[in-house]
């Protein structure tokens, strides 16, 4: 992790009969999406899937400028609208008061000193 940068995980529930299509859906982001995921300061994202878990983890310089950025982005809704019919849970753009279900971190392990 980049020390001046900020990291964010959450968790996302594949349907197990929809995990092939939310596997292929992630071959063709669009482009949209990744310019928006930018423009809001992310430095990285990585996805990683087994079985019917998908591990979301985001860095950027701010999340909350990065939540910001992207509240009501049109390239960003359609996208998570699109994907959401291949999981249980996870990202929901319709709900104001939790959109992400960020992770809470209860514990690091980290060679940087200044921790």
């Amino acid at each position: 992790m980049f020390s001046d940068t900020e990291r964010a995980v959450y968790i996302q529930h594949i349907d197990p009969e929809q995990r092939e299509e939310y596997l292929e859906a992630h071959n063709t982001v669009p482009d949209g999406v990744s310019q928006a995921m930018k423009r809001g300061g992310v430095i990285e994202f990585e996805l990683y899937v087994r079985d019917d878990i998908a591990v979301c983890i985001l860095e950027a310089e701010d999340i909350d400028a990065y939540l910001e950025s992207i509240d009501d982005d049109e390239s960003v809704e359609e996208w998570e609208r699109y994907v959401a019919q291949f999981k249980h849970e996870g990202v929901n753009v319709d709900d104001d008061d939790e959109p992400i279900p960020f992770m809470e971190c209860i514990w690091t392990l980290s060679d940087d000193a200044s921790v």
